[in-house]
């Protein structure tokens, strides 16, 4: 468009093969297929770079099935939308880069056993991620961190009427980082993810039969532990002895 922005526009159509657990029921299906369009924006100004996509995808021949029956069809189709934004500036704080990525996905699926189009349980409408780095010169070292927040994600709760009727909390977790310069091309990196500790639930599991007083109890799914620790060495081995891997941590 100009000398500092940019647009974009592609197409696509991809196949797949249903999975295996569906191939012992039948092996009359079609490949499940979606078409894809894509449309990019960029502006990059002054160490910014600001860019903003939209897509919009087309499911077919997803495979459906009957819950209370071992039958599978084909043909079924589903619309899925959404957006990305993405948002990068440098320079305008010495020694610190940041940038902020917010997605909106609004998508419907009639496909497995739904008895409607609905959102699935492993989407999130609303995400939204701040990263920022800071380079202290007088400490040889990179310190960072990262906040990710998305809004709930649906399942069903038995004890209620209606598919997918529920919505588990906000996704929440603050992460930090620290990067050690040894020398130029060795860094010692420490992390840890959710520091908070935040309890984060991504859905529930509810037993198949009732209790006497006639409500199914749940169990949360939620990570097999609210802080991950990690701690690793980059050596970068090349003829530039001045290259490393800092700006990729």
């Amino acid at each position: 468009m100009n000398k500092k922005a940019q647009f974009s526009l592609a197409s696509g159509q991809f196949y797949q093969n249903p999975k295996n657990e569906y191939l012992k029921f039948s092996q009359d299906f079609k490949a499940e297929n979606t078409s894809h369009l894509i449309a990019n924006y960029q502006h990059t100004k002054q160490g910014q770079i600001f860019r903003i996509e939209a897509y919009l995808k087309d499911y077919k021949d997803l495979v459906k099935y009957d819950k209370n029956r071992p039958i599978f069809t084909s043909n079924f189709n589903n619309n899925g939308s959404g957006f990305d934004l993405f948002w990068r500036q440098n320079g305008k704080i010495k020694n610190t880069d940041y940038w902020i990525s917010y997605s909106y996905l609004n998508t419907q699926r009639d496909y497995k056993n739904y008895p409607t189009a609905a959102r699935p349980s492993f989407a999130s409408k609303h995400n939204l991620s701040v990263v920022a780095k800071h380079w202290v010169a007088d400490w040889k070292s990179q310190i960072g961190f990262s906040y990710n927040v998305a809004s709930g994600r649906n399942y069903t709760n038995p004890n209620e009427a209606g598919f997918l009727n529920n919505q588990t909390k906000s996704y929440n977790s603050l992460s930090l980082n620290w990067a050690y310069l040894i020398d130029q091309q060795k860094i010692l990196y420490f992390s840890v993810n959710n520091v908070l500790g935040t309890q984060n639930v991504f859905g529930y599991n509810y037993k198949n039969t009732p209790e006497k007083n006639g409500d199914f109890n749940k169990q949360a799914i939620i990570p097999s532990a609210d802080r991950f620790f990690f701690v690793g060495f980059f050596w970068t081995i090349s003829t530039n002895k001045k290259t490393n891997q800092l700006n990729h941590l």
